[in-house]
């Protein structure tokens, strides 16, 4: 039965990856209507806009109106909301519609990676409750990283992105692993430290990045704690490493390019000052304090995945 809500607030981004953001945002508008007597839309047009519209709903009159939170938007956008949220201490569910590249958190809610139907299943949908990292002073739901995952990315603004899509993802991976740049740097998780260099360093929370699952079968975004990938400097075996199935217990055993640690805090100092990419956003520089909040944020789950995984 689906739940209704008082009063939802959907935010969208002028900059979304919906090639046709009125016409989509249209549908959307369609099936989210049952789920709220009141449903308001809001434009995000600069960065850093919905987090102001958050610390209105907080201090504003309708403060104790507004139960539920949406947004139409990729990973960065999601990130924003987020940090918007967890700053201004806003007490109510979230819901995501993919409008984005990658649309990584969506995989993990079990929402079709089409908008149009994503909302659709939100109708059907129940909050759950998902841990968030703490990084320096921001927040991020799925990931943060330094090394290879900044220099694609790096290499992705170069071209694109808005034209070519995925595509200029393919071809970047391909540059960055041919030519890495090595990281040294000093890690202290959960008080035990680490020296030596590495091509990257990634700490998820989510099990999606990139657009590609994680492959740890039992990696989970909520069960309170962070994982640490540390990725040696032969970027061949890291390149075939990536891909073989494990699980958290046999992980160090059977790899040979990829480093696995579990952890609830964690610092990274490096000798050059590296950016960091924060849920797909380069957002800051190291050195970086990360922490794991457990059950921060309910998030619109849907209890059984998708069948179909290929966005349109």
């Amino acid at each position: 039965m689906t739940t209704q809500y008082n009063h939802g607030v959907l935010f969208y981004h002028k900059g979304s990856g919906l090639k046709a953001i009125h016409e989509g945002l249209g549908e959307v508008v369609k099936s989210l209507t049952p789920l709220c007597k009141h449903l308001s839309i809001q434009l995000s047009e600069h960065e850093g806009d919905i987090i102001k519209y958050c610390a209105q709903i907080k201090t504003g009159d309708y403060s104790t109106d507004v139960d539920i939170l949406f947004i139409l938007g990729g990973d960065g956008t999601v990130n924003e909301l987020i940090n918007g949220v967890l700053q201004h201490n806003l007490d109510v569910p979230l819901a995501i519609i993919p409008g984005g590249t990658f649309n990584d958190f969506t995989k993990t809610l079990n929402l079709d990676p089409r908008y149009k139907i994503a909302s659709q299943q939100l109708q059907n949908a129940t909050p759950q409750p998902y841990d968030v990292m703490k990084v320096n002073d921001r927040y991020a739901l799925n990931f943060a990283g330094l090394g290879l995952i900044v220099q694609n990315a790096l290499n992705v603004q170069q071209g694109n992105k808005d034209v070519f899509g995925k595509l200029s993802y393919v071809g970047s991976t391909v540059k960055t692993l041919v030519n890495p740049e090595y990281v040294n740097y000093t890690l202290n998780v959960d008080g035990k430290k680490l020296e030596d260099e590495s091509s990257m360093i990634l700490v998820a929370n989510g099990p999606f990045i990139g657009g590609n699952r994680i492959p740890m079968t039992d990696l989970s975004p909520n069960d309170g704690y962070l994982n640490v990938f540390i990725f040696d400097n032969q970027k061949f075996s890291v390149f075939t490493d990536v891909f073989k199935q494990r699980d958290s217990m046999n992980w160090n055993n059977i790899s040979q390019g990829i480093q696995h640690i579990p952890a609830k805090q964690i610092t990274i100092s490096t000798d050059d000052t590296h950016q960091v990419d924060i849920d797909g956003e380069i957002a800051l520089t190291t050195p970086l304090q990360i922490e794991i909040i457990p059950s921060a944020v309910r998030i619109l789950t849907l209890t059984s995945p998708t069948v179909n995984t290929d966005a349109n």
